[in-house]
């Protein structure tokens, strides 16, 4: 099934009632944002620039055709505002980003994306009333492990890329609406995030090589061999942001959303227990990876991981073999 498309300028229907906006909804983190806004019974508009056709079947099967998809570009302040008027939004998880390596690649246009798109969704906020919206930051804004402990909600934080500087500076921006304007908008600081429908990214890799791979009877190298990410399951972030928009207004700005944090050697030897013939390589070293202190999110609006780095390391390997056309594991 696919996502309903929508051309605004076409649609003379009435609005839908009392929806919520996804910013990059049909991407891997928003679907799961999506399905998990879905699951409370909310309907779900997603506002995209370059729609991704992809991931909604993936992650949200056959209630993929129960999401509208509408064309816009957060460069527009005009189009956002319009669409929140015309679907009678009431909340909004703006996911939209440019990424870490459209940031390299083309620091002016990512900048333009990730800190005036950012503030047009602010302003947005501001002129349509909108109840509260929830924010993709980024646990890359502390600069990686910090001195070998969880890293607190309200750390020093030393952003290692002119991505991680967007994020930075969309947190102050958003406690900036917050403190002047009374609008409501909270940054989630996702760690690794795993799950169904990744792009083609570093951490894909590592998932296809580390689960996909082996469930389908082929060797994988597992990079990072001594690094233990939080490994965030996609539902879980997807549960933390709609957590985050349903909850009274909260103390802080910004949450560190963990999952579980586990080593990668121990995940390897969890794959081998499911699969003992896996044929896999490990490397030795770090991708850096985070372990965030998620204390202050579960203190201030419940959020706590439910899914374990087993239970991901399962489901990830079913999925691999449903897609060889393999029977899954019990």
């Amino acid at each position: 099934m696919a996502a309903k498309y929508v051309d605004l300028w076409a649609t003379n229907s009435g609005g839908i009632s009392m929806a919520y906006m996804v910013t990059g909804g049909t991407g891997f983190i928003g679907s799961w944002v999506v399905k998990a806004i879905m699951d409370q019974g909310h309907k779900v508009v997603c506002f995209e620039g370059f729609p991704n056709a992809e991931t909604h079947p993936i992650v949200l099967g056959d209630r993929a055709d129960e999401v509208t998809v509408v064309n816009g570009d957060l460069l527009h302040l005009h189009r956002i505002v319009e669409v929140i008027q015309k679907y009678e939004i009431t909340h909004i998880a703006h996911i939209a980003a440019a990424t870490l390596r459209v940031c390299e690649a083309n620091p002016p246009y990512a900048m333009q994306v990730n800190v005036t798109g950012m503030t047009n969704m602010l302003e947005a906020c501001r002129m349509t009333g909108i109840k509260k919206m929830a924010w993709a930051s980024s646990a890359g804004i502390f600069g990686g492990s910090y001195f070998g402990e969880a890293i607190a909600n309200d750390a020093r934080v030393s952003p290692p890329s002119i991505y991680a500087g967007s994020k930075v500076l969309g947190e102050n921006l958003s406690e900036h609406y917050f403190t002047r304007y009374g609008v409501d908008s909270i940054g989630m600081r996702y760690t690794f995030v795993n799950g169904h429908g990744m792009p083609n990214s570093l951490g894909g890799k590592m998932i296809d090589n580390l689960c996909y791979n082996p469930a389908q009877g082929k060797p994988g190298q597992v990079p990072w061999g001594e690094d233990s990410p939080d490994w965030l399951w996609g539902y879980d972030a997807g549960r933390a942001t709609i957590m985050a928009l349903d909850a009274p207004t909260t103390k802080s700005r910004a949450f560190n959303i963990c999952g579980d944090n586990a080593k990668v050697a121990d995940a390897v030897d969890y794959v081998r227990s499911l699969i003992p013939d896996a044929d896999l390589t490990v490397d030795s070293g770090k991708m850096g990876f985070s372990e965030l202190d998620g204390s202050v999110a579960e203190a201030e609006f419940g959020y706590r991981p439910e899914t374990t780095m087993e239970m991901a390391m399962k489901l990830h390997i079913n999925q691999g073999r449903k897609l060889g056309g393999l029977p899954p594991l019990d």
